[in-house]
């Protein structure tokens, strides 16, 4: 039974806990590593081929506009087939006054 775990992450300038601190590592993309690892799936993770900006309040104005439009940023790639896996789990930035950038 093959599985996937497909996910959108973003690390660079965070916001917590009232205050503006830098990641390495998303917290989605944390979470999924761990679903990996605890089930075996394979893992793809979902970029963007111009990703927002790296500056928190920056992102935050993109991601409103691009959502206010409707917009589908272009992404790098794509898996070839989802028609091989039985069990997909998807993982994306919790959605918070229309776009939280996590």
């Amino acid at each position: 039974m093959a599985k996937l775990v497909v996910f959108y992450s973003r690390a660079d300038e965070n916001y917590f806990g009232g205050s503006y601190r830098y990641i390495s590592t998303g917290n989605t993309e944390k979470v999924a590593n761990m679903i990996t690892e605890a089930t075996g799936a394979e893992l793809f993770k979902i970029e963007q081929k111009v990703p927002y900006a790296a500056d928190y309040d920056t992102c935050i104005a993109q991601a409103k506009k691009d959502l206010q439009a409707k917009a589908r940023p272009e992404l790098v790639s794509m898996p070839d087939s989802l028609r091989d896996y039985n069990e997909i789990y998807l993982g994306y930035p919790k959605m918070e006054y229309g776009f939280n950038c996590v």
